[in-house]
């Protein structure tokens, strides 16, 4: 699908935001797989523009995207600093040699829903098709209480 290409309401989308093609490509390939509809992040600030326009059901995020690193990503501070009522909804996974596939410690101090070694790379789709419907489990009846109580 093309990078501007609407997106209807029913439509799972997904984000991919990495600056490498073979990596770009990986990613992209596992979640329209999965049956997601994939754009293409060109910069933060594209990122920026995207996420304050739409919502995300999965973004996917190199550390290095950017130009950024581990320890200052400015697309990673954008989606820590995103509405919580939004940030639950977006699955985010963050992708990068300094992190071990599946460490939740990692993934929890950088507030993302998983991360994923660079080298595990070739594994992305049978990663997120564990780790995808887990998060969905996990938040489920949380956001039906929300869902009935008019607060979602």
């Amino acid at each position: 699908m093309p990078a501007n290409t609407p997106i209807s309401d029913d439509t799972r989308t997904a984000l991919v935001c990495d600056g490498s093609v073979e990596r770009q490509g990986a990613a992209q390939g596992a979640l329209e797989d999965l049956g997601y509809s994939v754009q293409i992040a060109e910069s933060p600030d594209d990122v920026s523009d995207k996420l304050k326009y739409g919502q995300y059901d999965v973004v996917y995020l190199h550390d290095n995207f950017g130009g950024g690193n581990s320890e200052n990503n400015e697309v990673l501070e954008i989606i820590q600093s995103m509405p919580i009522s939004a940030r639950r909804k977006t699955f985010v996974v963050l992708a990068g040699t300094n992190y071990a596939t599946f460490d939740h410690m990692a993934a929890f101090s950088e507030s993302v829903n998983i991360v994923i070694k660079e080298a595990d790379m070739p594994e992305i789709k049978t990663i997120l098709k564990k780790s995808i419907p887990t998060n969905y489990l996990f938040y489920k009846v949380y956001n039906e209480i929300l869902r009935e109580s008019g607060r979602a």
